[in-house]
């Protein structure tokens, strides 16, 4: 099996210098910004929100995104989760960028190549990427957002407990296992390559705790 690593850009030159003793050969590595052709800019704030059971079991809370105007590879973005009394109980800002960092992986790559060829091929493909694609991907990433989210049974806990991070609030967890109407999320790290945080809402603590992270 080939492992291949890939990194934000690449492209590689030598050059050579010389003088009448001797003649040196170097490796300059000049980096691509695969960025480059996105000139997808937001016009107007967008909005989206979702209604789940959350931090009560009886009333629904709002899951509210906000894309702020600007260039979408330098703008921000913030989610808010905001229970039925219109109490804040978690905000996350993050870089705009996350709606459109994954265009950059195309579905097939040649097969036995060697990682500069690799690079060179992930290069090309970030050109090749025209405006129209770019926005339509947004589009989609934004409208299925929520879908990121994932609402966890105690099965799926114990699953992730086993590849997780220490627990940062052992009295929170105790209270998870004696009260069957805790709701957990596993929410992504938006900023991050992989990895996601496991939040949920204390009744004794009156506030949201962030368990555990895991890759």
């Amino acid at each position: 099996m080939t492992t291949f690593q890939s990194c934000d850009s690449r492209t590689e030159k030598k050059t050579s210098t010389s003088n009448k003793d001797s003649l040196e050969l170097t490796t300059e590595k000049v980096y691509y910004d695969r960025t480059e052709n996105l000139k997808l800019s937001i016009a107007d704030t967008i909005k989206k929100s979702a209604y789940y059971f959350f931090s009560n079991s009886q009333t629904k809370d709002l899951f509210l995104l906000t894309i702020e105007p600007g260039m979408v590879k330098n703008s921000k973005s913030l989610l808010q989760i905001i229970t039925g009394d219109n109490k804040l109980i978690y905000s996350q800002s993050f870089d705009t960028y996350y709606f459109v960092k994954w265009i950059y992986d195309p579905q097939t790559i040649p097969k036995n190549i060697g990682q500069n060829e690799y690079e060179d091929y992930l290069d090309n493909y970030a050109k090749s990427i025209t405006p129209k694609q770019y926005e339509t991907y947004f589009k989609k990433e934004v409208d299925s957002f929520f879908e990121a989210f994932n609402f966890l049974d105690k099965t799926k806990f114990e699953e992730l407990k086993e590849f997780g991070g220490d627990i940062n609030d052992n009295d929170f967890l105790n209270e998870y296992y004696k009260d069957t109407t805790i709701q957990l999320i596993d929410i992504p790290c938006f900023d991050c390559d992989e990895g996601a945080s496991i939040i949920g809402f204390s009744k004794n603590q009156n506030k949201l705790v962030e368990l555990f992270d895991h890759d």
